[in-house]
């Protein structure tokens, strides 16, 4: 088997007549930009018909047929598999059967969450295809990697300050990415230069655009600017669970920070070790954050996040008038 190409990689001039391509992992974006590049290279140089068939709905003897390169139809053909992982025995073999003898006039493009690879049909598969990976971004520095490419798709560049934002309001999916990129693209117009005002116009009010600015109202405590972030939550349809969870997760690792300075973890180590769940960027904005607190303070935040907990299981007031006294006392802790 080669190895592996990561979708971002995968371009035109790597599509080739009688080449097959099998599609590992669950990003519908990454999944649908390769298939794409594949469909339109096919179409363009050999004029090769699509067909598209779902592995949870196809049966042995339609596959046999549609594999089948002596048909009534144009001599090239692109056929797509998607949902492979859901073919049973079967079909998993007529396929795997297939590239025993794969035809140079038509390629395959089989799309799958996962492939086992202890399962003999699918190590044919594997050896006779190029094995693209199709994983959601692991980290907010895979977002950034996507953006540079992007941006240079549409002629156009971020300031540093815009690119810093941008990461910080997009939930962390190269499909929400590319959508919040194409409205920046269409509100720029001509111009060249995405600027931070520019993605606060646009994102502003995003739920990860809001998200943030609610952090940063409680690291800097702030309780004008964090009760209306959070009526800005609730009016993007967050739940109150939901928002009392990011204030104990935004806590905890405020927590987590200052028991790390307190045992001389440096600032570069907490930053590449201990809370790598966010952006890079927004790490750096946690360590400053974190001198607004003090670990008896936290103990105290924490005990009132306890108390609304179960306020919300115990109590018919209102979560939202609940979470709105929450906030006002761990601002005054």
């Amino acid at each position: 088997m080669e190895t592996s190409i990561f979708a971002l990689d995968f371009t035109a001039d790597k599509v080739r007549l009688g080449s097959s391509y099998l599609l590992i992992g669950t990003d519908s974006y990454l999944v649908d930009r390769v298939l794409d590049t594949i469909r339109a290279k096919l179409k363009k140089k050999e004029k090769a018909d699509t067909f598209i068939i779902y592995g949870d709905e196809v049966k042995s003897p339609e596959l046999a047929d549609l594999l089948d390169t002596y048909s009534i139809f144009s001599a090239a053909k692109l056929i797509i598999i998607k949902n492979a992982e859901s073919l049973k025995t079967k079909e998993l073999s007529t396929l795997a059967d297939y590239f025993s003898s794969p035809s140079e006039i038509q390629s395959l493009a089989i799309v799958t969450e996962k492939a086992d690879a202890r399962h003999e049909n699918w190590k044919k598969i594997k050896a006779g295809t190029k094995l693209i990976t199709c994983d959601p971004p692991p980290y907010g520095g895979a977002i950034r990697a996507w953006l540079d490419k992007a941006l240079k798709d549409i002629n156009k560049k971020m300031t540093d300050k815009a690119i810093e934002e941008f990461l910080n309001r997009i939930e962390l999916d190269y499909y929400n990415a590319a959508n919040e990129l194409t409205k920046l693209d269409l509100l720029t117009r001509d111009r060249t230069t995405i600027t931070e005002e520019d993605i606060m116009q646009s994102l502003g009010t995003t739920r990860s655009g809001t998200l943030i600015d609610f952090y940063r109202a409680l690291g800097r405590k702030q309780a004008k600017q964090a009760i209306e972030a959070m009526e800005k939550m609730l009016f993007a349809d967050w739940k109150p669970l939901q928002i009392l969870f990011q204030l104990t997760r935004f806590y905890f690792n405020i927590w987590k920070i200052l028991l790390l300075k307190k045992a001389h973890i440096t600032d570069n180590e907490i930053v590449s070790k201990y809370i790598t769940d966010f952006h890079p960027n927004q790490r750096r904005e946690f360590l400053d954050l974190s001198r607004y607190y003090n670990i008896n303070a936290l103990e105290k935040i924490f005990a009132l996040l306890l108390e609304t907990d179960q306020q919300f299981k115990l109590t018919v007031a209102e979560p939202q008038i609940l979470l709105c006294n929450c906030l006002l006392k761990i601002l005054d802790a």
